[in-house]
């Protein structure tokens, strides 16, 4: 058990709640979606979200995303609000890849031909391959019309791409 989950566990255990090896499923709600992440711990991080979407019939999702980016900011916003959220609670492991102004990961955003964002791809956790992509662009400004419901949709039913 990592360090983090010991940590939990513990906190449960003191607060009377029980103790898993499970990670909470809102745990994606803690993380900073615009902090920057080497190479090394992206890896770690897709491999880590693949083995947890496997044991719990989950997918993973990844957000790509930069901080510069209002549109990346806002699917961030809305995939926090229901019913994008336990859409996302109940089908998918959240990894959010920080792309920076398109120099970072740049392997991983030729693999799964990323060229603008904010975009969502879904993985097979078993295998890691792609098994749905979109950009989700522009949807800021004037042309807004991105919601947590027509999000909620996508990802409950996400075309293969």
């Amino acid at each position: 058990m990592s360090a983090s989950r010991t940590l939990l566990a513990l906190a449960l255990v003191a607060c009377g709640g029980e103790a898993t090896d499970e990670p909470a499923r809102g745990a994606w709600l803690e993380a900073d979606p615009f902090a920057p992440m080497s190479e090394a711990a992206l890896d770690a991080r897709i491999a880590e979200a693949r083995r947890e979407a496997a044991a719990s019939g989950r997918q993973v999702l990844l957000e790509l995303v930069a901080d510069w980016c209002g549109d990346c900011r806002e699917v961030v916003r809305l995939s926090r609000e229901e019913p994008a959220r336990g859409v996302i609670e109940a089908r998918y492991v959240v990894v959010y890849v920080e792309v920076g102004r398109f120099d970072r990961h740049r392997a991983l955003l030729r693999e799964h031909e990323v060229d603008r964002i904010a975009t969502l791809v879904v993985l097979d956790p078993a295998s890691g391959r792609r098994v749905a992509r979109t950009t989700l662009e522009p949807i800021t400004g004037p042309q807004r019309g991105l919601t947590s419901a027509a999000l909620a949709a996508w990802l409950r039913d996400p075309p293969p791409g």
